[in-house]
């Protein structure tokens, strides 16, 4: 039998013969139901399906019965919805009080439109709500097959008590996807505690560890390869804020004077890169002065040492006549937090 054939059969009987569900609406509710169903009829004979769907979905919610998911389901295929007729034959499919002699109908008819669109299998942990893009989201066990227009979608999990989850989504035309949605629960916060119990069961005070100062030293030897010589800078740090911190250093060696500059983490951990820029100036017969910029890693030994490997080049805007205005200046050495 025609799915057409069958929403005729529905619309004049689905009320009527429909078993409510486990929480049986109200009578009223059921007889305005039916009138609906018999107003969304006419409009359907009329080729109004828009006024035919709202018809019909105000009686589902008056009345949700299986039997009405096929009227809507055949409106939204005559308004070429077809990923929501789709969603809402398998809706009916899927229902419990669904009539098994129309079955074979509707599950024909949703193999016909499988065919122009693309199917997703989400299997999920219960209580999982899940939401295709934009589209709004519903509980993942409210349909054991979703369909999707072909191309790319991101699929979205939520569920109370677990982080967030998302999918990039690839999907061609007849073809079935299957997604196992694995959810990781959200940690418990850590609870801070105020001592520890020894083994004679006394409570202990346990004093937390103190973040290191903003405070600290640096020594570094620069390194200059073309003149086979260079400088140690020794000094002091002062963080700014996270990741920023100036520097203050005298420059000890052949040329001694100051250095005055910044250093900048570019990312968090235990090894991460760094930039570098300052002004070293000294005395070489004369005063001498410059720029320098640098790249260089840090790692962290413990919260409180950390090593420096950087390579930079610098530019003295009054060099002496024998050597060379920019040199390239590598530079090794520790940074030292109080």
């Amino acid at each position: 039998m025609k799915l057409s054939s069958l929403l005729a059969l529905c619309l004049l009987g689905s009320v009527a013969s429909a078993q409510p569900a486990p929480s049986a609406p109200a009578a009223g509710d059921k007889m305005d139901a039916k009138a609906l169903m018999a107003s969304g009829l006419k409009l359907y004979g009329q080729k109004d399906y828009l006024g035919a769907l709202a018809m019909f979905k105000e009686a589902y919610d008056r009345f949700p019965s299986s039997k009405i998911l096929l009227n809507i389901g055949t409106t939204l295929k005559s308004l070429g919805r077809n990923v929501d007729a789709a969603n809402t034959y398998q809706k009916f499919l899927d229902a419990s009080d669904a009539d098994e002699a129309k079955k074979p109908a509707v599950t024909k008819e949703l193999a016909e439109l499988d065919g122009k669109l693309a199917v997703v299998e989400v299997k999920a942990p219960e209580g999982t709500e899940i939401q295709f893009g934009d589209e709004p989201s519903h509980p993942a066990a409210d349909l054991s097959r979703y369909r999707l227009d072909p191309g790319q979608v991101t699929l979205h999990a939520r569920k109370d008590g677990f982080q967030p989850w998302e999918k990039a989504l690839g999907l061609t035309t007849g073809a079935v996807l299957t997604v196992n949605i694995e959810l990781a629960p959200i940690p418990a916060p850590a609870v801070p505690t105020s001592g520890t119990t020894t083994t004679a069961g006394v409570r202990a005070a346990v004093t937390p560890e103190a973040p290191p100062s903003k405070w600290g030293a640096i020594a570094v030897a620069h390194v200059d390869f073309k003149y086979k010589g260079g400088a140690g800078v020794v000094g002091v740090t002062r963080e700014l804020i996270a990741g920023l911190q100036v520097e203050a250093a005298a420059i000890l060696g052949p040329s001694s004077g100051g250095y005055i500059g910044g250093r900048y983490a570019l990312l968090h951990g235990a090894l991460h890169p760094t930039v570098a820029a300052g002004v070293p100036m000294f005395v070489s017969s004369g005063a001498r002065f410059g720029v320098r910029g640098a790249g260089g890693v840090e790692y962290d030994l413990t919260r409180h040492l950390a090593l420096v490997a950087e390579v930079g080049v610098e530019h003295m805007f009054n060099p002496q006549d024998d050597v060379a205005a920019t040199l390239f200046i590598p530079a090794l050495g520790a940074l030292g937090r109080l």
